[in-house]
C-alpha cells in the first residue's frame, strides 16, 4: 500500500459539520469549523485522504476533503507522513489524493454527500465527503477507463468560461471536473488549453476545450461516470444528447 497513490474516483461537495460533546458537567468542546466555499471556486486547489478498510462487504473507501477550510498548505500536506494517517484512520491502506484544483464555478449537493464528519490531522482540516465501497477494477482500473461512484451533486460551469473535454470512440463526452498536480506538480490552470498534447490519448480519443453560451450543469442523481487521463486529471461523462 502505499499513501501517494489514488483511487479512480473523485467526489466533491459542500459539507455541514457534525458537532461532538466531551465528558464535561457544564462545558462542551467548540463545534468543527463549518467549510466555506472559496469566493471563485474555478482553480481552488484542495486535498484528498482516503482510507481504504476491508469489511464483510468487501473493501470501502471514506473520502475525506479539505475544500472550504483552506487550501490544502503544501507544507502540511507534504509533512503527513504514513504514520499519522494509519493511525488517524486505523488502517493500513490510505490514499493521499491531491492536490488537485476544481475546474466547475459551483457545487451544489443533496443526500448523503452534503454531511460528514469534520477532522484535523497535521494541521490539515478535512469534512467527510463519501463512504462507497469498491471493487478491485475501481481500484485499480486503467487510466481512460469508465468509474462508477455515488454521489448527488450539480456541478456548475458558467457560460463564457472554457471547459475541457475529453471525448471517446464512440462520441462519449467527458467534461474535466478537476485537474491534478500528483504526476505532473507544475501544471496550472494555464495549461489546460494545450493539455492534449501532453497526455498519451488512447486510439480514438481527443481532448479539446470548448466555451459554452449558457451555463453547463451536470447533474449526478446517486450515481456518476467518470475517467481519468494519464496524468490524473478527473472528467465527469455528460448524458448523451
Amino acid at each position: 500500500m502505499t499513501a501517494r497513490l489514488t483511487p479512480r474516483f473523485f467526489l466533491a461537495a459542500l459539507v455541514a459539520a457534525l458537532p461532538f460533546a466531551v465528558p464535561s458537567v457544564q462545558a462542551q468542546s467548540p463545534a468543527p469549523p463549518v467549510p466555506q466555499l472559496p469566493a471563485t471556486l474555478r482553480d481552488a486547489r484542495y486535498c484528498e485522504i482516503v482510507p481504504v478498510h476491508v469489511t464483510r462487504e468487501g473493501l470501502r473507501a471514506s473520502v475525506y476533503n479539505t475544500l472550504g477550510f483552506d487550501d490544502c498548505p503544501a507544507d502540511k500536506w507534504e509533512a503527513l507522513t504514513r504514520l499519522q494517517l494509519f493511525r488517524q484512520f486505523d488502517t493500513l491502506a490510505v490514499v493521499m489524493n491531491g492536490p488537485r484544483h476544481f475546474i466547475m464555478d459551483g457545487i451544489s449537493a443533496t443526500g448523503a454527500t452534503k454531511t460528514g464528519e469534520v477532522i484535523t490531522i497535521g494541521g490539515i482540516t478535512l469534512a467527510k465527503r463519501a463512504e462507497v465501497g469498491l471493487s478491485l477494477h475501481q481500484v485499480m482500473g486503467p487510466a481512460y477507463t469508465e468509474q462508477t461512484i455515488e454521489r448527488d451533486t450539480t456541478y456548475r460551469f458558467d457560460a463564457g468560461k472554457p471547459v475541457f473535454t475529453l471525448t471517446a470512440p464512440d462520441g462519449a463526452v467527458y467534461v474535466m471536473q478537476s485537474y491534478a498536480q500528483i504526476v505532473d506538480p507544475a501544471l496550472t490552470y494555464a495549461d489546460l488549453p494545450a493539455l492534449g498534447a501532453k497526455l498519451k490519448l488512447p486510439a480514438g480519443w481527443s481532448y479539446g476545450t470548448r466555451t459554452p453560451d449558457a451555463d453547463l450543469l451536470l447533474t449526478a442523481s446517486g450515481t456518476a461516470t467518470v475517467v481519468q487521463d494519464d496524468l490524473k486529471n478527473t472528467y465527469q461523462k455528460m448524458p448523451p444528447r
